[in-house]
């Protein structure tokens, strides 16, 4: 996994390893994100640096705003784009994609379709946060905290695998 730094004058703010907690956390702040503004953006940005780094808004008051962004961008990027897609590897069967109908164009035109509410991509991930936790303390016959506090990576790549051996006992 890539770290994720923050860097200020004083040093640097260093996350090697995201936890079960952290990402749940990461999870709640991008659903409580408005992203209505530029403002919007910037308070998500700066809790999720507070989260990740854990530090003070006051010391991250002190750091370039430069320095912010790229942090903010490295956390995201860990976050979507490297623990999010382990996600993904516990199903098996990849999902199919639903067949296109010839006459889905006219329909939306007509206004046939019926919309469909649309659930935050981040409460699903938080949920499946959720379902992975639930297992690993039945499976580890661990507790809540000591759970939150492992590597999600990590157990992912168990969860996958206890998924796919579970046949063979």
């Amino acid at each position: 996994m890539p770290e994720m730094v923050l860097s200020c004058s004083e040093g640097e703010y260093v996350c090697r390893s995201v936890s079960v907690g952290l990402y749940r956390k990461y999870t709640e702040i991008m659903e409580r994100n408005e992203g209505e503004s530029a403002a919007d953006a910037v308070r998500c940005n700066s809790l999720i640096l507070r989260t990740v780094f854990r530090i003070s808004s006051r010391e991250l008051s002190k750091i370039n705003a430069v320095e912010q962004l790229k942090a903010a961008k490295a956390v995201h990027f860990v976050m979507q784009e490297v623990v999010t897609p382990k996600f993904l590897e516990l199903n098996p069967e990849q999902s199919q994609q639903q067949e296109i109908s010839a006459f889905d164009e006219y329909d939306e035109e007509e206004g046939y379709n019926e919309e469909e509410e649309t659930e935050s991509i981040w409460r699903v991930l938080r949920e499946n946060v959720d379902r992975v936790v639930k297992l690993c303390i039945r499976s580890f016959h661990d507790s809540y905290s000591k759970c939150m506090e492992s590597d999600i990576m990590s157990l992912l790549d168990y969860v996958k695998f206890e998924i796919l051996t579970a046949g063979e006992n």
